[in-house]
């Protein structure tokens, strides 16, 4: 097929998609996509659809784009060229992805005309996938919770931990004391338990909670990633369209170790806990490709990640991408607050925009249903006057489940960090939704942990295979969970909380466990 001339495309694109809408970093309307139009050899071109970016003073938004081949391999990119915009266009360090990054202070713009060259290898019709990336810039940071120990966990009572964060890291003195935040100020060694400057932390005691958030000696190398150094995390958490693409690039026997369609939970099927994918005219399709993926295990999530060429993040990494460059506060969500914006009307209103007029109230999405150690957690009413959560939601919710994600950021005027949901430095639902997947700190082997990406391969039989992973594998694998979810109580979706940071299981499926994926920051030459 020739090359379609550049000003034809760009045509096609202004007039089937009309004027570019604005840009904020608070702003969610429309994903972002390529369209390939036209294929030569190793050259292809297209159209890359882009549309809540930024560029400012703090840090900015990057599309990240790849290719597979017919035979789902990674293509190695040799150039790639921007015609008539005003982005630039880097190369990850392998080749086999491509940032989409925009100017400071750029005007609007969508429809970016592109062309782009393979090295040799291009079996069929390539096939482009594109995920929107927050780049988290380098620097110090302050990590866990800015409270003493005393009133982060009340040991000695029943009433559990009263609206504090669970297990949160500290800085110790030498007899394990709380001493303040723990301070990140580069990536070198950290030495973790009750020694003089260590990180430490505590697990909460609350009567029948198994609260256990790991080892409290030993420590973290150097090449453990701490969130000091830079990282592109990806903005949304997966969606169920972007993982059914990923199912439908596998074989069928790789596709099938990937997603049980009959899974149930307490007694229900998945759709009555939000996955509506399904296996319809011979692919993988869900009808709402926007909410966030969830029923995914541990195996499930890092095959993803390889196959992308990505990672899963450190815990220190998720605070860093929540809090930024911000002081500890105790209680605060990824907005950098213990405030929740119309906490009181996500009920079953909620739900039915969502499905419909895309509206929603808050700034979180979480599920108090079903909690009997409610008044526990909770403290009574105006016990704690600092403490403004526990919510009572609505007891005719019709739906539970994860949301569409970068559904707090539409509908409101003037959008915030606060009413948005959005964290330090742009990236949504970083409490709530869907629980977030990280390498724990407390297990010995996951600190063997060095923040290698996928090669863009899985292995016959559907899982990941890079080599540096191999601490990620067997039955006793521990891993980890952070910024909590819609099944859980709001209290788990604080930035310092760690209490599902140390799980076992890796082929397990939850109806509230989701993937988030992040890339190093290094760029080719």
């Amino acid at each position: 097929m020739p090359l379609l001339p550049f000003y034809l495309a760009l045509l096609l694109c202004a007039a089937a998609f009309g004027p570019a809408q604005a840009n904020t970093k608070f702003q969610s309307t429309q994903r972002a996509r390529v369209e390939v139009n036209a294929v030569e050899g190793q050259t292809l071109q297209g159209c890359i659809f882009y549309y809540d970016y930024w560029h400012d003073a703090v840090n900015h938004s990057a599309l990240y784009l790849f290719f597979k081949n017919g035979q789902n391999e990674p293509l190695v990119i040799d150039q790639l060229r921007l015609e008539n915009s005003s982005f630039s266009a880097r190369l990850s360090t392998d080749r086999q992805g491509a940032y989409l990054l925009p100017a400071p202070d750029q005007a609007a713009e969508s429809c970016i005309d592109f062309q782009l060259t393979f090295t040799p290898g291009l079996l069929g019709t390539p096939t482009p996938h594109a995920y929107e990336m927050v780049y988290i810039p380098r620097g110090a940071y302050e990590l866990g919770a800015a409270k003493s120990l005393a009133d982060r966990n009340r040991l000695d009572t029943s009433q559990g931990s009263l609206g504090a964060p669970l297990n949160a890291f500290y800085q110790s003195d030498g007899k394990g004391t709380y001493q303040g935040a723990f301070q990140i100020t580069s990536e070198a060694e950290i030495a973790i338990g009750g020694c003089d400057t260590c990180l430490n932390y505590r697990d909460a005691v609350i009567p029948g909670v198994n609260t256990y958030s790991g080892a409290r000696q030993g420590k973290l190398g150097p090449d453990f990633p701490k969130g000091f150094a830079a990282f592109y995390q990806m903005r949304y958490e997966l969606t169920e369209q972007q993982y059914c693409d990923f199912l439908n690039a596998l074989r069928p026997e790789q596709a099938r170790a990937r997603i049980d369609l009959e899974a149930s939970f307490a007694g229900a099927d998945r759709a009555a806990y939000g996955n509506f994918i399904v296996w319809e005219n011979g692919k993988y399709t869900t009808s709402v490709p926007d909410q966030a993926c969830s029923f995914l295990s541990w195996n499930d999530c890092l095959a993803l990640a390889d196959w992308a060429g990505m990672r899963i993040m450190t815990e220190l990494e998720y605070e860093k991408s929540a809090r930024g460059t911000a002081p500890a506060i105790f209680r605060e969500y990824a907005w950098g607050s213990s405030e929740l914006e119309n906490g009181y009307y996500l009920d079953q209103r909620l739900f039915a925009c969502d499905r419909g007029k895309d509206c929603v109230d808050g700034n979180v999405h979480v599920n108090l249903l079903g909690f009997d150690n409610f008044d526990d957690v909770c403290g009574a009413t105006g016990s704690d006057p600092d403490y403004i959560g526990c919510r009572i939601l609505s007891e005719t919710m019709a739906y539970r489940g994860p949301l569409r994600t970068g559904i707090h950021s539409q509908g409101k005027t003037p959008l915030s960090r606060l009413n948005s949901g959005a964290g330090f430095y742009g990236s949504l639902e970083l409490s709530g939704n869907v629980r977030e997947p990280v390498v724990p700190v407390g297990d010995r082997n996951s600190r063997n942990y060095v923040g290698v990406e996928g090669d863009g391969r899985i292995a016959a039989d559907g899982s990941a295979n890079t080599p540096a992973w191999h601490y990620a594998q067997g039955d006793a694998l521990v891993y980890g969970y952070r910024g909590g979810c819609w099944a859980f109580h709001e209290n788990h979706a604080r930035i310092a909380d760690r209490f599902n940071v140390y799980r076992t299981g890796p082929d397990v499926r939850k109806p509230y466990s989701g993937f988030r994926g992040v890339k190093n920051a290094t760029l080719a030459p």
